[in-house]
């Protein structure tokens, strides 16, 4: 029976024909093995929506007739999703997953279907996905095109639309509704909005992204922090309450924080996530992380930035040594999100200008940021009779706040300061370390 049976064939637009006739060589060996096999396969998924977007096309799926049971017979296979009909193809480097087409059933969880059959229809298995302009699919050996809920008219016309019943789709797997604010951040085309029906199931839904995995949720909201158009899609996250679910944190309608997201340079997350954090205390951090199951080091680093936001160096050339060390390459980004808030916000106490003058001293030091201690402890033991301890390690440190401070060069000049400091007090609690602030 012919499985693309129930839908018009349509010829390939020229964005899809020159795709097709482009193929990455190793995809082009996979479809052939199909092909020889006697087995139907279809480039389904991203690469036909980034094609005719024109926008780059990331990753490409695979639909096929074949079980899973049957794609093994292929040299180079990990059953990445056995059981939900994928496996990933391996050819000269690159993988691509190929999915048998498959009805569902019973989503009670919100995250998986309780039941999967393999099909035969490649229009029932379109009917599953989440948005029109994600089910579509090419035939790349008859040169075909599958379109049966008119994706391409909804990408012309810059619109979301799900597939079906809106509630019922986010509902077979909730991660869908971020992926579907992510969808909304189109870049340089702008920003596509959901129609009524989809926006109403947005917030209707929103409680089940309670059932996701919460790396599964992190993996999503990093992409949409990232975004062009990050600001207007994490507000209206906001005002939908979703921004509330994933965090458990309130923010406002044309939240400062949220709009500047847009203007911050970098292209760490944790840049973006610092920023919206802002005015949050170290425990809402320590609980978003936690919630969100940050990684140990993405952990450390939102907690360590979230900490010196607020805080500006002395603008003297010993103190923004100290800063510049202290902080590592960080203090160059540190300073621009400060000076962000400072143009919008009167609050922080000091304005764009004045961070400004720091920014122009910290480029024009040269700060080497990685930076060792010229005096070892065998070296200050010897200089001052002081044994391994407490206060040996604090005059190490203080010794390494003042290298930094006066920018000394040798172990000479550090001999030379050893006998200008009040070492010998037993009080090493007002010594000076190299930390900020």
């Amino acid at each position: 029976m012919e499985p693309a049976r129930g839908m018009e064939e349509l010829p390939l637009s020229p964005s899809l024909s020159a795709m097709v006739q482009h193929l990455p060589r190793s995809l082009a060996e996979v479809i052939a093995w199909f092909r020889e096999n006697d087995a139907h396969v279809w480039i389904v998924g991203g690469a036909l929506r980034n094609t005719m977007l024109g926008t780059r096309v990331v990753e490409f799926d695979l639909a096929t007739t074949m079980t899973p049971d049957e794609m093994k017979s292929y040299p180079d296979t990990l059953p990445t999703g056995e059981r939900y009909g994928t496996i990933t193809f391996r050819n000269n480097g690159e993988t691509y997953e190929v999915t048998t087409l498959r009805t569902e059933s019973g989503y009670n969880d919100g995250r998986r279907p309780d039941e999967v059959e393999w099909g035969d229809s490649l229009l029932v298995d379109l009917s599953r996905r989440d948005l029109t302009m994600n089910a579509m699919a090419l035939d790349p050996i008859k040169q075909a095109f599958y379109d049966p809920f008119d994706g391409c008219g909804d990408l012309k016309n810059g619109r979301l639309r799900s597939v079906g019943e809106a509630t019922k789709r986010l509902s077979e797997d909730a991660l869908r509704i971020l992926r579907i604010y992510r969808f909304m951040d189109q870049g340089p085309a702008g920003i596509w909005l959901p129609d009524q029906q989809l926006a109403d199931a947005l917030r209707k839904t929103r409680p089940m992204l309670d059932r996701i995995a919460s790396e599964r949720i992190w993996s999503e909201f990093k992409r949409i922090l990232l975004g062009q158009h990050a600001s207007e899609i994490v507000q209206r996250m906001a005002d939908d309450g979703i921004l509330k679910q994933i965090s458990n944190l309130d923010w406002m309608q044309d939240d400062l924080r949220i709009k500047l997201l847009n203007e911050i340079e970098s292209d760490d997350v944790l840049d973006r996530l610092v920023v919206l954090l802002r005015d949050f205390n170290a425990e809402d951090c320590e609980m978003l992380s936690a919630k969100l199951r940050l990684s140990g080091r993405e952990k450390k680093n939102l907690l360590f930035r979230h900490s010196k936001q607020g805080h500006l160096p002395e603008n003297m050339d010993s103190s923004m040594r100290v800063y510049a060390v202290a902080m590592g390459s960080w203090s160059q980004q540190h300073l621009k999100n400060e000076q962000l808030f400072a143009r919008f916000d009167s609050l922080p106490g000091f304005t764009e200008e004045d961070v400004q003058r720091r920014i122009d001293r910290l480029s024009s030091l040269k700060i080497d940021f990685n930076v060792e201690p010229l005096a070892s402890g065998e070296f200050i033991m010897q200089r001052t009779g002081i044994q391994q301890g407490p206060k040996l390690g604090a005059l190490k440190t203080w010794l390494f706040y003042e290298q930094v401070a006066r920018h000394l060069q040798t172990l000479e000049e550090m001999d030379r300061l050893l006998c200008t400091l009040s070492w010998q007090t037993e009080d090493t609690t007002r010594w000076p370390k190299l930390q900020f602030p």
